[in-house]
């Protein structure tokens, strides 16, 4: 039987941390797409990367074989492996998605030339509406007289990355497989939105097809649960002077608030889905474990820089506050969230402390926000100014009416 081939745009992080070993390890023959030319040279001559797999247990390092991968820019090379391909998966960030649309309109064109079938492409992007964007974009780089077929032979399936990879060292030319490694943590589960393919399910293992509920469901679980619940934990732990996450998250008080922010996140979420809580509860429990891991040494900074990006209408903070407006649920540590994101936006550059209030308030104004929900947002707020006093906070969140009282730390 022959080897499945995939197509796997990006080498980075997500690419060689959590794509490329899933894929190899299921015996799939990985190729990678890159604009990075010593990586795409130093994977060739390796034709191989060690991925690291760190907890508080230990660590486990393994190499990922059978490796190769073409450039970006070599149209010839990427339009030959799109053409030979079982599958596609991106994971290059929301920036670079069009220069891939490029590419990958341009590989269609030479796979349907040939006589190819369907293809699907699964989106490991973290990226609210991925598919809709990203087929718009490979629409854009095709003739009107494709566009038919595009909608009809290429899947487009959105994905929800979980793996935290905090970091990839550094690489040169060269054989060395050392100078491609890349650390990660133990989850390994990679759902994705099985409705959307337009061909056979790929038979990977922990490649978690989703179709009997809406997968929105999913990226908006990654988005307000994990991504919030992780920025909070950052922004609390910059507030105490920790460096590492797992430091952050072994404060009492900020993994109080940190918990009672995601579960308020995924009440509104079960309320605006239809399902049960019980498995989001547990979901949210794991993350909570995830985050102490030691080994892993992410940091606040990483997981909380460019705030200006998760301050955004829609993303992790006002995301999910809107939602729980939308839905009536509980938003009281949902709003001091919120009031950390602002605190944190006013010391960006171009941005200062009543310009990231008046951004928060309109955006909360603008979901239905009430005036008691903007006056909680205002105390809370203010309160920060001063220095972060757990006592404080938990008394205003109290005397609000959007919120259950809380529990002490």
């Amino acid at each position: 039987m022959s080897t499945h081939l995939l197509a796997a745009f990006g080498a980075g992080n997500v690419g060689r941390g959590f794509v490329g070993e899933l894929f190899e390890a299921s015996g799939w023959k990985v190729v990678f797409v890159d604009v990075d030319i010593d990586l795409v040279r130093t994977l060739n001559s390796a034709a191989s990367y060690l991925l690291e797999t760190v907890s508080n247990a230990g660590t486990s390092r393994r190499t990922v074989e059978g490796i190769a991968a073409v450039h970006a820019l070599d149209r010839e090379a990427v339009d030959a492996l799109v053409t030979r391909a079982d599958l596609v998966t991106t994971s290059v960030g929301a920036r670079a998605l069009p220069h891939v649309a490029g590419a990958l309109a341009s590989g269609l064109r030479a796979r349907w030339d040939a006589g190819g079938a369907a293809l699907d492409v699964l989106l490991c992007e973290n990226l609210h509406g991925a598919a809709g964007a990203f087929r718009d974009l490979l629409k854009e780089n095709s003739p009107p007289d494709l566009h038919e077929r595009l909608d009809v032979q290429v899947g487009l399936a959105e994905t929800s990355i979980g793996r935290m990879i905090p970091s990839t060292t550094g690489h040169t030319s060269g054989a060395d497989p050392s100078r491609t490694l890349v650390r990660v943590e133990p989850y390994r589960i990679l759902p994705f939105d099985a409705r959307a393919l337009r061909g056979p399910l790929p038979q990977v293992e922990c490649l978690e097809p989703v179709s009997d509920v809406d997968f929105t469901l999913y990226t908006d679980r990654k988005l307000f649960v994990h991504n919030l619940g992780h920025c909070v934990c950052a922004y609390l732990g910059d507030l105490h002077g920790t460096e590492f996450i797992w430091q952050s998250i072994a404060l009492p008080d900020v993994r109080h608030v940190t918990q009672a922010t995601m579960t308020e996140s995924l009440a509104a979420l079960a309320g605006a889905f239809g399902v049960t809580p019980l498995p989001l509860l547990e979901h949210s429990d794991d993350l909570l474990a995830r985050f102490s891991n030691r080994a892993l040494r992410d940091t606040n900074e990483r997981v909380g820089r460019d705030p200006e990006r998760k301050m955004a209408p829609g993303d992790r903070f006002l995301g999910a506050y809107a939602l729980a407006v939308r839905t009536g649920a509980p938003r009281g540590f949902l709003s001091l969230a919120t009031a950390l994101g602002a605190h944190r936006l006013a010391v960006e550059p171009g941005w200062n402390r009543r310009r990231a209030l008046a951004h928060v308030w309109r955006c909360a104004r603008e979901v239905g926000a009430t005036d008691e929900d903007i006056s909680l947002l205002a105390s809370q707020t203010e309160s920060l100014s001063h220095g972060w006093d757990w006592a404080e906070q938990m008394r205003l969140i109290d005397a609000s009416t959007s919120s259950s009282p809380p529990s002490s730390p």
